[in-house]
């Protein structure tokens, strides 16, 4: 064998080796939806890989002014090139702050990273196990008037609905909340009121203490 023929043979064959490297890579993506949510709003991302090489893929939440770094959603099945995730909840005001975030994805030795924010527009978010409770409250299935005072203290002390502090009972009393209130509760749960304008007239009811917390 000449030396020409040596070392077109030793280029066929790096070629070769590259090209299986880059069959075989597992790199992998992550984006979300868009950059700026609020509250209220629904966290949706994509993960993109080159070939599927694993049938999990795990993802983990970055709070980026606190540095933690926790596993959001475990386990996800990667059964396509494209896998498209939808949080179950949206971002809760009570728990999910203002600022900076960030989602991190692994997918077999490769690891990719993107970043959103949660930002104020002057909207109010309500907690979705509160509509779970109000659909209760408003057909008298197991939560009471003291049932469903107790979920707007929570808004309050969680300064979803803001009240000044002289304008909050501290005696202990029995609990009635109107009827009529209940029909705003429907409307909310159905649909046709925000959670902004349903907030802000558990808002109104508590100042006017038509409501007593």
């Amino acid at each position: 064998m000449n030396m020409r023929k040596f070392h077109t043979i030793l280029i066929f064959l790096a070629v070769s080796i590259v090209c299986f490297s880059t069959t075989q890579a597992e790199a992998v993506e992550i984006s979300t939806s868009k950059i700026d949510y609020t509250h209220g709003d629904y966290l949706s991302y994509q993960i993109t890989v080159t070939e599927i090489t694993d049938n999990l893929a795990e993802v983990y939440l970055i709070i980026e002014n606190k540095s933690v770094n926790t596993p959001l959603l475990t386990d996800i099945i990667i059964a396509s090139e494209i896998t498209e995730i939808t949080a179950p909840y949206p971002f809760d005001q009570a728990i999910w702050d203002y600022g900076e975030y960030a989602l991190e994805v692994r997918y077999g030795d490769e690891i990719a990273k993107t970043d959103f924010n949660i930002i104020e527009t002057g909207q109010i978010a309500i907690p979705y196990w509160i509509n779970d409770l109000a659909k209760m409250w408003i057909v008298e299935e197991f939560v009471t008037d003291k049932d469903f005072a107790r979920a707007i203290e929570y808004l309050i002390q969680n300064e979803i609905i803001k009240i000044p502090l002289y304008d909050i009972g501290t005696e202990e009393k029995q609990v009635k909340i109107p009827n009529w209130v209940k029909q705003n509760a429907a409307w909310w749960v159905d649909g046709k009121i925000s959670d902004t304008e349903f907030a802000l007239s558990l808002q109104y009811l508590v100042k006017v203490r038509i409501i007593s917390i």
